[in-house]
């Protein structure tokens, strides 16, 4: 027997994703309560992610050739804590796994920020 939903997928992480998503929602030590609270609302954010990635794998918009052709069968998704009004600050970079035919996984490369193309290198690097 299965704990997964019919239709839903796997979702894997690639080493060092854990420790993308531990970086951005630790606060800092000195941080104040909206700092506090900003932190706590992006780790609900991710997890609402991965629950939606493991529902629909399709969920990112698929990144195509581009600047970073290396990743031009990842999907992206750009987001932000519910609160942020201006342009999301932050990508999930992942791969649908095999990337013929439907996926069986959702491989996670980079949960990061979007300023100067930080999720962009990571997932790169761990593709």
């Amino acid at each position: 027997m299965t704990d997964k939903a019919p239709g839903a997928v796997g979702v894997t992480f690639a080493k060092g994703v854990l420790e993308d998503v531990a970086e951005l929602t630790t606060p800092a030590a000195d941080s104040d309560q909206t700092g506090k609270d900003e932190a706590e609302a992006l780790k609900r954010r991710i997890a609402e992610l991965l629950v939606q990635c493991r529902g629909n794998p399709f969920i990112g918009e698929l990144m195509g050739p581009g600047l970073h052709p290396e990743l031009a069968n990842c999907r992206r998704v750009r987001f932000d804590i519910p609160s942020h009004k201006a342009k999301p600050r932050f990508r999930l970079i992942y791969r649908n796994e095999p990337i013929d035919g439907a996926p069986a996984e959702c491989k996670w490369l980079t949960v990061a920020p979007r300023a100067g193309l930080q999720a962009h290198r990571r997932a790169r690097q761990r593709s």
